[in-house]
C-alpha cells in the first residue's frame, strides 16, 4: 500500500525477489511528497532534526509565521506531546543514536537506483554533485560544531571552504554567503516525480500489477482482507504499508499508537529561471535548500506542523522566495509554481521498518520524514527481508515499531 517512493522502491524490490506483487495507492506514483520534494539522495547524510539545543528554539516556532520551522495556531496544543518527544530525541546520546541509524540506512542509496534504473535511466534522472552548506554567519556556531562531530564519528567526509573557495565552486551565489562545508559523495535527481514513475514502469515491466484505489480497513488473518471506498475487497497472504503520514491510524489498528505527524514542506520553483549550479545547496543559516532541476530552480524547505489535510499556508512559500533572492548574485525571477506536502515524520528522525504488533504477515515501513528518497532503496531490502523471513543487521532494531513504548 502506497506508491511514493518508498512504497514503490518496496513493490519492485518484492517483484524482484520473486512475489507476486500488487501496489495499491488511492492516485498513483508519486502523487504526495514524492512529486515535490528537494530531490536530495545522500549516502552521506546523518544528521537527525532533533539536535542538541533544540530547546531554544521552540518558543520561535509558536510565535514566527516566516522562520524555518512553525506550528499554526489550530495545531499548537496537539502539538506538544510530539514537541517534547523531539527535545528528548534532541539529547546527545540519542542525536548519536538516530545519526547511526540514519548513516546505516542511507548508505548505497544512489548506486542502488542506479541498479534499479539501469545505466541510461540513471544518467539521464541522477546527478551526484554533492551537497554545499552555505552559511550566512563568519564561524560555525555550537549546533554546526555538533554536526560536525557526528559526521567525524561516522565517517562522513566533508571540506570547509572559505567564502572565495565558496565563489569559486559556485559562482551564482551572492555575497551574503560567507562560508560553506562541502559532503562529497551525495547527489540529487533532477525530478523526483519522473524517477518515481520510472521505477514504478520498471516494476511493471516485471510483470507487477497496480490497483488504483482508497483503502479504508485492513483485516489482518491468514489472508489479509483489504477493505477499499470503491467496492470489494483485495485479499493478500501479506502486506506492507508504506502509506506515510496516513499510515498511524492504520498502524493503530494493527497493534502500535505511534507519535506520527506531518510535517509539512513546501517548494517554490522558478520555472523560467535555469541557475546553472554545481551541487546541490543547503542554506544552513535559514533552513531551505536550491536545486536545479529540470522543471527549473526549485527552492525547498521550512517545517510547519499541522493537519495533513489542512489547506496550504502560501506564505510559507512566499517566504521561501524571498530567501531565494538574497542565496543568489541575481535574484531569481519569472513565473513560478508552489506546492505543500506533509512529510511523515517520527520525533527521532527515523522510520518504522518492522512487523505489526497485531499481526506477522503485515510489515510497516513508513516515517521517513525529510530523507525518503535516501531511505528508500534500503528500507524497501529490508521490508522485503522481513516478509522473507531473512535475518536483519543488528541495526534495524533502531527502527522497530515498539521504540516508543
Amino acid at each position: 500500500m502506497g506508491a511514493g517512493i518508498v512504497g514503490v522502491m518496496t513493490a519492485l524490490t518484492l517483484q524482484q525477489r520473486g512475489h507476486a506483487t500488487i501496489l495499491v495507492d488511492r492516485e498513483g506514483p508519486a502523487t504526495g511528497c514524492s512529486f515535490g520534494n528537494g530531490g536530495a539522495i545522500g549516502p552521506n547524510t546523518a544528521t537527525p532534526f532533533a539536535m542538541p539545543g533544540i530547546l531554544r528554539k521552540v518558543p520561535k516556532w509558536y510565535v514566527d509565521p516566516d522562520g524555518p520551522v512553525t506550528v499554526r495556531p489550530n495545531w499548537a496544543v496537539r502539538s506538544a506531546p510530539f514537541v517534547l518527544r523531539w527535545i528528548r530525541a534532541s539529547r546527545l546520546d540519542q542525536a548519536r543514536r538516530s545519526a547511526g541509524g540514519m548513516r546505516f540506512l542511507h548508505a548505497g542509496c544512489l548506486d542502488a537506483y542506479r541498479a534499479a534504473l539501469g545505466p541510461t535511466a540513471a544518467a539521464d534522472l541522477l546527478r551526484e554533485d554533492g551537497y554545499l552548506y552555505v552559511y550566512e554567519s563568519e564561524a560555525p556556531g555550537e549546533n554546526e560544531l555538533t554536526v560536525a562531530a557526528l559526521r567525524e564519528d561516522l565517517g562522513i567526509p566533508a571540506q570547509d571552504l572559505t567564502a572565495d573557495e565558496v565563489r569559486e565552486a559556485e559562482p551564482s551565489l551572492g555575497p551574503a554567503i560567507r562560508r560553506a562545508t562541502y559532503l562529497p559523495g551525495n547527489g540529487h535527481t533532477v525530478n523526483p516525480k519522473r524517477l518515481v514513475e520510472t521505477l514504478f514502469e520498471v516494476f511493471r515491466g516485471l510483470g507487477g500489477a497496480f490497483r488504483r484505489a482508497t483503502v479504508e480497513e485492513i483485516r489482518p488473518g491468514e489472508t489479509i482482507a483489504v477493505r477499499t471506498r470503491e467496492g470489494g475487497e483485495l485479499l493478500a497472504r501479506r502486506l506492507v504499508l508504506c502509506t506515510g503520514v496516513w499510515s498511524r491510524p492504520f498502524a493503530a489498528a494493527l497493534g502500535v499508537r505511534l507519535p506520527l505527524v506531518a510535517e509539512r514542506g513546501y517548494h517554490v520553483t522558478f520555472t523560467e529561471c535555469h541557475v546553472p549550479l554545481n551541487h546541490k545547496i543547503m542554506n544552513g543559516t535559514r533552513g531551505f535548500g536550491a536545486t536545479a532541476m529540470e522543471t527549473g530552480l526549485q527552492v525547498t524547505g521550512t517545517v510547519e506542523l499541522d493537519d495533513p489535510d489542512a489547506p496550504p499556508n502560501w506564505n510559507r512559500a512566499d517566504a521561501l522566495a524571498r530567501n531565494a533572492q538574497r542565496l543568489f548574485r541575481t535574484p531569481p525571477g519569472g513565473a513560478t509554481t508552489r506546492w505543500m506536502g506533509p512529510r511523515p515524520s517520527l520525533p527521532d528522525s527515523l522510520p518504522v521498518v518492522d512487523r505489526a504488533p497485531a499481526a506477522a504477515n503485515i510489515v510497516f515501513n513508513f516515517g521517513h520524514a525529510h530523507w525518503g528518497l535516501s531511505g528508500a532503496p534500503r528500507s524497501a531490502a529490508i521490508a522485503a527481508d522481513i516478509i522473507d523471513g531473512r535475518d536483519l543487521p543488528p541495526e534495524t532494531n533502531l527502527l522497530r515499531a515498539g521504540r516508543f513504548g
